[in-house]
């Protein structure tokens, strides 16, 4: 899972100060993978560096001639919206290009991550690779189970319904407001029937499809659509932990399903190959930012995913890398179902979902597609609000940078009381680490029937509750589901995607120089040098100072720049608020620490604070 590593470090570094502190002054998901070949496209793949048409998921293994199937002109039929512009081919009536253009909900363009300051690159969703296999992988392709039928369905040349021009290449462009269906339509003389019929809005990310497949009289059952290979940015030049590679995803048997398309192409009982069980409501393939997802009219099962391995090679390094396929049974008696291809945001998918609803005429919820990991009840209802607010700040400053540094100081704000506090209570354990020790001194050699043992022992419990590092601790933790809402804010909102900030070019992706992980370390020394700590001993304290900033250096080396920005400037404000704290407890402390006045010495009364 995308966060698996950022949450297990923090927790770890988390529980090392929580334990150090702690004992310092004291005495020493697993899917079930099923087998259902009755639904399984015909072919099982074969591991494979390279792609070949051998090893592709493919449901026919041989060619089969149709039955004088209709001969039709080979024809690309471009749709063109505000949104997206999509081609399809008449061979096959499929998609073999899907770009989005433009985030519908704040009108900005699009752009692969391949673009640069001076080069934008469209931001194409359907993989080339597939495209250069035979037979071609490309989505929306129907597979029934039967080699031959398949083959005729994917092999075809089909007529086109609902485009003006009768012959040659094709372009419908759709203005705001405007719907349009197009039919691919396939009839040969052995009763077979086949109508694809997208209904494409101007202003819909997702597209209505009402698929009909006859024999004769009968509808061929178990209908299966293809999602992928590997829908997502296509100009990603190397996945990482923060850039997440295409995966499966879905809605399947009552909850979110991902599965990473490394861990189905090693899976043991089916290698490459993975069906899910349990009623779907949606399914697809998506990578970090993007996706593509089918709802069928229906709640149909036989979920199933196949992967395929390659070796991608890019800026002079070679990646290993897996074309992942789902396929989604789908409703082929001409009802409607829903195909969603866009980003991967938390409004737009609330929009959609509402749209989608209403439609098929169940609640569907395609929020699921964003992963909020492993602290998905905390971090999600944390993240919108979080996102809600930084939006609303880039909207007054113009700037995402800007928006996170303002959000930050007002976070560090807000947790300012808690930081005097732990501050006061590392102080007060820190003055009584000495007597803490020499009382472990003597316990330590005692036996355990001396009667004094005792009575250490209880003035040991009360100093240690009296100078308890925990109530300094416990607080900063409060802060830590905030860095994890952020980090799913900024991971998957489209809005901090290609955000420029200073010098770097997108704040969701790392800084090109690595400068802001420097500075991030650097501070951070400075930070735990200047905070007190419950053990006086400085080879203790150099340990923390230089060993949690080096460890986290590591985890966040390449982290996104809006969190490396926000951790950064969270240094900075915790450096001048600790600064401020130590003078004024200092003040405190000196005043609770001067001799007592003649009078208070007969009367026993301190000299008030």
């Amino acid at each position: 899972m995308q966060t698996k590593r950022l949450i297990i470090a923090l927790l770890l570094s988390s529980a090392i100060l929580f334990l150090w502190t702690y004992f310092t002054p004291r005495p020493p998901q697993n899917q079930q993978v099923q087998s259902n070949p009755a639904a399984t496209p015909a072919v099982q793949p074969e591991k494979s560096a390279v792609p070949s048409p051998s090893t592709v998921p493919s449901a026919a293994t041989t060619p089969a001639t149709p039955a004088a199937s209709s001969t039709a002109p080979k024809r690309i039929i471009t749709i063109s919206t505000p949104l997206y512009q999509a081609k399809f081919d008449t061979l096959g009536g499929e998609p073999i290009s899907w770009i989005i253009i433009k985030n519908k909900r704040t009108n900005t363009e699009i752009n692969s991550s391949a673009s640069t300051r001076n080069e934008k690159v469209p931001l194409q969703l359907i993989s080339p690779k597939g495209l250069e296999l035979q037979p071609r992988e490309v989505p929306l392709q129907l597979r029934t189970g039967d080699s031959s039928l398949d083959q005729a369905l994917s092999s075809s040349t089909y007529k086109v319904e609902g485009v003006s021009a009768p012959d040659g290449d094709a372009e419908v462009k759709l203005a705001p407001g405007e719907r349009k269906q197009v039919t691919f339509v396939l009839e040969d003389n052995s009763g077979l029937q086949v109508r694809k019929t997208f209904e494409f809005d101007a202003e819909r990310y997702d597209t209505d499809l009402a698929v009909l497949v006859k024999r004769g009289e009968a509808v061929v059952p178990q209908v299966k659509l293809t999602i992928g290979p590997s829908i997502g940015d296509q100009g990603v030049a190397r996945h990482t932990f923060y850039s997440v590679a295409p995966e499966a995803i879905g809605f399947i048997g009552g909850s979110i399903q991902r599965h990473a398309a490394a861990a189905i192409n090693v899976n043991k009982n089916s290698p490459d190959h993975m069906a899910i069980g349990g009623a779907i409501d949606w399914a697809g393939v998506g990578d970090t930012y993007f996706a593509m997802v089918a709802v069928s009219g229906q709640k149909l099962e036989g979920a199933e995913y196949r992967t395929v391995a390659y070796e991608h090679k890019a800026n002079g390094s070679t990646e290993k890398r897996y074309l992942i396929t789902g396929f989604v049974p789908i409703t082929a008696d001409g009802s409607r179902n829903v195909v969603y291809t866009g980003p991967k945001d938390h409004y737009l998918l609330t929009d959609a979902s509402r749209e989608v609803t209403a439609r098929v005429g169940r609640s569907i919820d395609l929020d699921g597609l964003i992963d909020y990991g492993w602290l998905a009840w905390i971090s999600r209802p944390l993240a919108v609000p979080i996102l809600a607010c930084i939006t609303y700040l880039h909207q007054l400053t113009g700037s995402y940078g800007i928006a996170i540094i303002l959000f930050t100081i007002g976070v560090y704000s807000l947790f300012f009381p808690l930081k005097w506090r732990s501050s006061k209570a590392m102080k007060k354990a820190q003055k009584l680490a000495p007597q803490m020790k020499e009382l472990q001194e003597k316990i330590k050699g005692m036996k355990q029937n001396d009667p004094r043992l005792k009575e250490l022992q209880m003035e040991q419990l009360r100093l240690m509750k009296e100078g308890n590092p925990l109530g300094g601790c416990l607080p900063l933790l409060i802060q830590m589901p905030f860095l994890f809402a952020l980090y799913r804010a900024i991971t998957i909102s489209v809005d901090f995607r290609q955000a420029t900030f200073l010098w770097l070019p997108d704040l969701s992706g790392g800084d090109p120089f690595h400068i802001l992980e420097v500075l991030m370390a650097g501070t951070m020394i400075v930070l735990q040098l200047i905070t007190p700590a419950p053990s006086a001993d400085p080879m203790q304290r150099k340990i923390m100072a230089i060993g949690m900033p080096i460890f986290m250096l590591y985890v966040l080396w390449g982290a996104p720049s809006g969190l490396l920005v926000y951790w950064l400037v969270g240094n900075i404000v915790g450096f001048t608020q600790q600064f401020v704290i130590n003078r004024w407890t200092q003040t405190e402390d000196e005043k609770k620490t001067a001799p007592a006045t003649p009078t208070a010495k007969l009367t026993g009364r301190k000299k008030p604070a």
